[in-house]
C-alpha cells in the first residue's frame, strides 16, 4: 500500500520535472532559433534617429519624396504630400541609406495647417505645417517639420537650438529658398543631404499563406492565441505546441 502510494507520487514527480523541461526546452529553442514575432508594419511613436531605409521598406514603406535640401517648395506642397494614410518626413546624407532622423504621423493631420509656432502633438512628436506666418517672420513665411517638445520658433523655419538640438527636422516651404535643418545642421541650399517623404497605407506588404497565423509586438504567450499569432509558414510550430498540449494537458498556454 505505502510503496504504491509512494510510486505513484514519484511518478506524479517525474511528470512534473518532464512538464518544467519541456517548457524551458522551447523557451530555449525559441530564443536560440531566433523564432520571434514579426515586426511588420513598422509604425514608430516619437522622433527616430539612425533608421536602416531597408526597414522602411521591409515594413510597407515607400518613398514618395527625395530632393536634397537646396531644392525649391514654392507656395505648393503638392510634391511633398502622399495620398497614402500614413506618412514619414526625414532626412538623410546623399549615398547613404541610414535615416538620420525621422518621424511619422497620419499624412492628413502632418499636412492640417498650424498657427505659427503651435505645434501639434501626433504619434509621440510635435508636428508643424504653417504656409503663412505673421509678418515679421523673416523671408520665409512657411515651414513644415517636427520637434521633441512644443516649443518652436518659425522665425525662419525652426531656428530652436540650431546648434544643441539633434531631434528637430524643419524645411521651408516658400520664399524661394531650400532647407532648412537636420537636426543641428543648418542645410540651407545644400545638395550633400536629402528630404525625404516616406509613405505607408497601414496595410502590410506581406501577405499570409493559407492558415499561416502571424503576429506583431506580442509576447510568446499571446502569440499562441487568437487572430494574432506567431509567424509559422510551414505550420510545424504549431503542430508542434498542439502535439505538446495534447500530451501534457495545455502546458503551454
Amino acid at each position: 500500500m505505502n510503496r504504491g502510494y509512494f510510486g505513484e507520487n514519484e511518478m506524479i514527480g517525474a511528470l512534473t520535472k518532464n512538464k518544467k523541461a519541456v517548457i524551458l526546452t522551447f523557451v530555449f529553442l525559441f530564443t536560440a532559433l531566433g523564432i520571434q514575432s514579426s515586426n511588420a508594419d513598422y509604425y514608430p511613436s516619437g522622433i527616430q534617429q539612425n533608421v536602416s531605409e531597408q526597414t522602411l521598406r521591409d515594413n510597407g514603406w515607400t518613398l514618395f519624396y527625395e530632393q536634397t535640401y537646396a531644392t525649391v517648395f514654392g507656395n505648393s506642397t503638392t510634391a511633398i504630400r502622399p495620398s497614402e494614410q500614413y506618412v514619414i518626413l526625414s532626412g538623410k546624407a546623399v549615398g547613404s541609406t541610414t535615416i538620420l532622423l525621422a518621424a511619422a504621423a497620419p499624412t492628413a493631420q502632418v499636412f492640417t495647417e498650424t498657427v505659427v509656432n503651435t505645434p501639434q502633438l501626433l504619434n509621440g512628436t510635435y508636428w508643424y505645417y504653417t504656409l503663412n506666418a505673421s509678418p515679421g517672420f523673416g523671408p520665409n513665411l512657411g515651414s513644415i517639420g517636427f520637434a521633441p517638445t512644443n516649443n518652436v520658433n518659425q522665425t525662419w523655419a525652426d531656428i530652436t537650438d540650431i546648434n544643441t538640438d539633434p531631434l528637430r527636422l524643419s524645411w521651408h516651404l516658400d520664399g524661394g529658398n531650400g532647407g532648412y535643418r537636420l537636426g543641428t545642421l543648418n542645410l540651407n541650399g545644400s545638395t550633400a543631404y536629402l528630404r525625404q517623404v516616406w509613405s505607408w497605407n497601414g496595410i502590410s506588404v506581406r501577405t499570409a499563406e493559407p492558415n499561416v497565423r502571424q503576429t506583431k509586438n506580442l509576447f510568446f504567450s499571446q502569440s499562441l492565441h487568437g487572430s494574432d499569432t506567431l509567424s509559422d509558414p510551414d505550420g510545424e510550430l504549431r503542430k508542434t505546441v498542439d502535439s505538446i498540449n495534447a500530451k501534457y494537458g495545455n502546458l503551454i498556454k
